[in-house]
């Protein structure tokens, strides 16, 4: 009976082993997914404390020698970087970088701030109905209507 009492010891490492390497795994897939939920958790909160609204007249875009000026103030509690801040116009992507000026002078873009953002066309707006699309570097943006 020596010879099983062997097996039975071979058998119990063995299974010790598949053990091991079975909570390794396990292990590391769920802090893998304890860090995702983190880091979702972490940019859901970021974008509850944002927000963005443009606060032009949208019966009167200011136009001063082929730039369209818009005004976006900053009504949440963040502080948010301007140079992460796209525009749209019409749905079409605008590049605004390089092209803005918090009106309260300085580079960053407090709570309560107004940021000037300068849209540099060739021709004025076609008569008609349009739309302006501000986004944040976090997803969070504002939309206005507006008619020339």
């Amino acid at each position: 009976m020596p010879g099983e009492s062997i097996t039975h010891l071979i058998f119990f490492i063995a299974a010790i082993f598949i053990a091991v390497g079975v909570i390794g795994v396990v292990t590391t897939n769920v802090q893998s997914i304890t860090a995702s939920y983190g880091m979702g958790s972490k940019t859901l909160a970021d974008q509850l404390k944002t927000d963005i609204t443009i606060i032009n007249d949208p019966a009167v875009i200011p136009y001063i020698i082929n730039n369209y000026s818009f005004f976006v103030k900053n009504t949440g509690k963040s502080t948010i970087d301007p140079t992460t801040v796209n525009m749209f116009i019409d749905g079409n992507y605008t590049n605004v970088i390089n092209k803005w000026t918090v009106m309260e002078g300085g580079t960053m873009w407090y709570p309560t701030s107004v940021l000037r953002l300068n849209y540099t066309t060739t021709t004025q707006f076609t008569a008609g109905d349009h739309t302006v699309r501000v986004v944040a570097g976090n997803g969070v943006f504002d939309t206005m209507p507006f008619r020339r």
